[in-house]
């Protein structure tokens, strides 16, 4: 038996089904839900809307079909497979493009794989005779949706990036294009920094928070490198709280939001709401259906331990040598700057900003991460023809 043979054995085939009791005691609990106080007069800067709130919940109760939902999430192949001691869950779409090229999408928080859901169809088949085609896998990071919780500490992007190797190998991918946003994005980073000859590219959707906080006492007299300095400030002083939460108790807010479908819904949908282009939202199925994900698997703990295990931890920011695109959404927490991005990421090969689009790019304008992929996958295409001549079969086992 070969390699790659016994390494697909390991997988196994998945179909989400959640049990209907589940649901039933989902809609128990909404109906019993002990609402707060409600200022009239809040705003979002108190928090979660009421009127958002409830609109949410209203719609979660009676119109928001999971079963449908279920359903397509369920239209391409997944499997499971445990690697380092816990489950991996994975959709695996493969194109019937013979150059197709193999596309890990990894996803950040408050976010799953359905995030990529509604893109796979358009990167799986080519958008034209000469668009590139692509065999798409959008895993559930360790810790989060339906890989389930992880069973033990230590689950950091490290660990993560040799979880999602791995899970790579045994999907019968040995080189590949990662792309990440979030969490994602420092998974993606690991897989780049441990894998290079693995990675023909890496594509980002680089937030700014990180970098404008190495850079904020830098001097610039740059009106851009200026406002992403404030906006970074803005949201240290403001909307940082969940962070400091999710890094320091975990465990705490987990007890919370396991047992609240409400206060899972709103955990959630604030961040949805304040880190998208207001002109291009999260739209509300997208959010329940980001919610349910969460609250199904139980898994808003060990997805804020990430946090603990990760952030305010990374030291020196080693550089990434592999060839880098970067989309900087506009409307993400703060917008990258490519002058603060550059040492990190000295092989930046293409720089876009589009017209519109935050935090949760794919979800608020598709058809725009769509373009950034396919025009970064057509730039690789000579670098992916000389390290890999044989392209055409090399990831496809």
């Amino acid at each position: 038996m070969s390699d790659a043979t016994t390494a697909s054995a390991m997988l196994t085939p998945f179909q989400i089904s959640i049990p209907q009791s589940e649901l039933d005691d989902l809609h128990v609990r909404l109906a019993r839900t002990r609402w707060p106080n409600e200022l009239a007069d809040a705003e979002w800067t108190d928090g979660m809307l009421p009127s958002g709130i409830h609109t949410l919940v209203d719609r979660w109760s009676d119109g928001f079909d999971w079963r449908a939902v279920e359903n397509e999430l369920n239209r391409y192949p997944q499997f499971v497979t445990e690697i380092d001691g816990t489950t991996v869950h994975t959709v695996s779409a493969r194109s019937e493009s013979s150059d197709a090229v193999a596309l890990l999408l990894l996803h950040g928080w408050p976010s799953s794989f359905a995030e990529f859901h509604g893109i796979i169809g358009d990167l799986v088949e080519p958008g034209g005779e000469n668009e590139p085609a692509f065999h798409v896998a959008t895993p559930s990071l360790p810790g989060f949706g339906f890989s389930g919780p992880t069973p033990d500490r230590g689950w950091n992007a490290v660990r993560m990036a040799r979880a999602i190797a791995e899970l790579m190998t045994r999907l019968g991918h040995e080189r590949f294009i990662v792309h990440g946003g979030d969490t994602g994005l420092e998974v993606a980073n690991e897989i780049a920094l441990a894998f290079p000859d693995r990675v023909i590219g890496l594509h980002l959707n680089l937030g700014g928070v990180r970098l404008a906080g190495e850079n904020k006492d830098t001097p610039t007299d740059d009106a851009v490198e200026l406002r992403a300095i404030e906006r970074y400030r803005e949201y240290d002083r403001d909307k940082s709280a969940y962070a400091v939460l999710q890094r320091s108790r975990p465990q705490t807010l987990a007890y919370a939001l396991t047992d609240t479908p409400v206060g899972q819904l709103a955990w959630i949908a604030e961040k949805m709401h304040e880190w998208a282009d207001p002109a291009h939202p999260v739209a509300a199925d997208d959010v329940l259906t980001t919610a349910a994900i969460y609250w199904f698997t139980r898994t808003s703990g060990s997805s804020a331990r990430f946090y603990q295990e990760a952030f305010g931890k990374w030291g020196v920011a080693e550089p990434i040598r592999v060839p880098t695109a970067v989309a900087a959404f506009p409307h993400d927490i703060v917008p990258p700057i490519r002058r603060w991005a550059e040492p990190r990421y000295p092989e930046i090969v293409r720089w876009v900003v589009p017209e519109a689009g935050g935090h949760f790019a794919a979800f608020e304008t598709p058809n725009l991460v769509i373009d950034a992929l396919r025009r970064f996958a057509e730039l690789l295409q000579t670098d992916i023809s000389r390290r890999s001549p044989d392209n055409a079969t090399s990831d496809d086992h």
